[in-house]
Parts: structure tokens; sequence; C-alpha cells
């Protein structure tokens, strides 16, 4: 619900939604201004942006920004910066949404494919059945 003020984990929220939750931008209240999630949720009236960014980082946890493919930490950057430019927000089949490099860049699909074989290999393990040996794909054109 917008609005709703509550705490959740990092990536991902408490009910059960499985919103991503980034700052979204600024409303202006009067002579003071709101912040505001992307699921939403907007802080009381500040005197100024830097003020409602604080209060919204201090009264609502945001999501990690760390590409869900890759795995490529973007901490550090300004929220502008991660909502225009490195990261795009995705919904799996299941409505969860996730974060992914914008570009989706052939080192994000590799280390996507990276990670997955390992989480296959973790599954056939984790149900004591035989791994299957890794086949190689040829794929046609496109020399080097």
């Amino acid at each position: 619900m917008p609005g709703r003020a509550g705490r959740h984990s990092g990536q991902g929220d408490t009910t059960g939604r499985g919103l991503v939750h980034l700052v979204s931008g600024f409303l202006p209240s009067g002579r003071r201004v709101r912040a505001v999630c992307s699921c939403g949720h907007t802080t009381n009236p500040r005197p100024d942006d830097d003020q409602a960014l604080t209060a919204l980082r201090a009264e609502h946890e945001l999501t990690t920004p760390v590409c869900a493919l890759c795995g490529h930490d973007y901490t550090g950057r300004s929220w502008q910066q991660l909502r225009d430019v490195d990261l795009r927000v995705l919904t799996d089949s299941t409505g969860k949404q996730f974060l992914a490099c914008r570009d989706l860049t052939q080192s994000c699909r590799d280390g996507y494919d990276q990670r997955q074989m390992h989480l296959d290999r973790a599954a056939f393990e984790g149900l004591g059945l035989p791994v299957p040996a890794p086949q190689l794909r040829v794929l046609p054109g496109g020399g080097q």
C-alpha cells in the first residue's frame, strides 16, 4: 500500500510481493518535499531533497543495488545513476521483482550463465544425482 511505513529486507519486502525498493524521486508538498520509493512509500514533508532522501533511507530500507544476474554491485552510485543508467527492474514469472544491469551486457549474461551452472550443479549434488557433463555449443556466424 503506498505511503505505508515499515521496514523490510533489502532484497524484497515483508508483504511477500517481492518488490524492489529504489529511490524513485521527489514530490513537492507546499514549500517542502517528499522522497518517494519505487514501491510507493513516501516520507513526511522535509525542507529539501537531501533531508527527504535521508529520511527515506532511515525509515524505509532500500534494496541493495546488486544485479541479480551477474552479481555486479552498484553501491555508492547516486539514486539517479542507479535508476536511469545502471539498473533496471525486471519481474520473473511469479511476479517477484529483481534488479539487473540495464544494458544486459555480455559480461552480465556470462555472469548469469556461470551462476546458473553452479546452481544447477549444487541442485544435482544436493539431490544425489549424477552431474551431467558440460556440453559445448557451436554457434554459427560472427567470426571474431
